[in-house]
Order: structure tokens, then sequence, then C-alpha cells
């Protein structure tokens, strides 16, 4: 018998209002008549996408964020934009934090090492809003950036069912405030 495989990833995960507030924006700021735009409980940041894994790669994923250590952080979405080839429109801070970038950094070494692959890509700070999306956004940046305050990340689970992806976070690590003077 075949071991069952969860499709995983790591991802941030924005707060409900802030969420609601992102699929408005989504509505508001892309012509998205044919396109598929994401319901505001899909919406996320995805930090590492580890794909089909069996219980023993999972287990190694947990170990390895529980011992990431990185402060939290505030991001500010801002910058629209719209990739063709994928045909998806997103939103993205104009600088990713560097506390962004040492989380993601921080999580990379030990999931390699875990089996999963590094992608060799610059990682790119992004939340999809539409999926199917054939023009771009009707402008490339808001009046006034989305603030988020990040202070956790978490491990999902995706499920493609008939209607769509359904996302089930799994584990929540915390994000920590460093000791003065370390």
């Amino acid at each position: 018998m075949t071991e069952a495989r969860q499709r995983l990833f790591f991802a941030l995960w924005p707060p409900p209002e802030l969420a609601r507030r992102l699929h408005r924006v989504a509505g508001q700021q892309f012509a998205a008549r044919h396109a598929r735009r994401l319901t505001a409980a899909q919406i996320h940041l995805t930090l590492f996408y580890l794909g089909p894994s069996d219980a023993d790669q999972h287990r190694c994923a947990e170990r390895v964020a529980a011992t990431v250590e990185a402060p939290p952080f505030t991001l500010a979405l801002s910058r629209l934009g719209h990739w063709p080839r994928p045909r998806v429109g997103w939103i993205a801070p104009d600088e990713s934090p560097p506390a962004l970038i040492a989380l993601v950094s921080r999580l990379q070494p030990g999931l390699g090492e875990c089996g999963f692959r590094i992608d060799p890509r610059p990682w790119q700070a992004h939340l999809t809003l539409l999926r199917k999306l054939r023009r771009p956004p009707l402008s490339e940046a808001l009046e006034q950036p989305l603030l988020w305050a990040v202070d956790e990340f978490v491990l999902v689970e995706s499920q493609t069912l008939p209607r769509g992806a359904q996302y089930r976070i799994l584990q929540r690590w915390p994000l920590i405030k460093e000791a003065p003077g370390g």
C-alpha cells in the first residue's frame, strides 16, 4: 500500500480583516471579468513550497520550523502586478523587510536537508489575488499600503477539490523578538 502524501507549504497567513481587505483590492484593482479571484480565506504569502510530502518529510519540516528564530516585522503591501505566463495577479511589498528575507533564508537549508528541492530562482514575496488573469492591474500601486504586523508563520496542507484549492493550517510558529543586547 502506498503511503499518503500531503501537499505542504510554509506561509504567512494574514489575519481575517486584512484578508478581506486584500480580497476587496483584487476586485477593485484588476479588470477581472474572466479571472478567478481567490477567496479571502485562500490569500497567503508562500515562504517555501514543499510539495507532495510523506510522513517523514512532514516531521522533518516541522523540526526545521521549530528551530527557526526570526523577529516579527511589518509588511507594507502596496505594489500590484501581473505575471502573464502563470496568469496571476498579485500584491507585494515595495521592498521585502530584512526580517522576512531572514525567515526564508533560515528555513531553506534545513528543508534542503529534509530532501526538499530548493528553487534556484530568487524568491519573490507576493500574495496571489487572482488566477487565470489576462490583464495587468488598473494601477501599479495602492495609494496607501496595507500594513500587516507579521508575528508567526504556518505549515499548510493544500488539497485540490472540484471547487478549487482548499487550505488547512496544520501548525503555527511564533516569530520572537530578539532579547535586548542579543
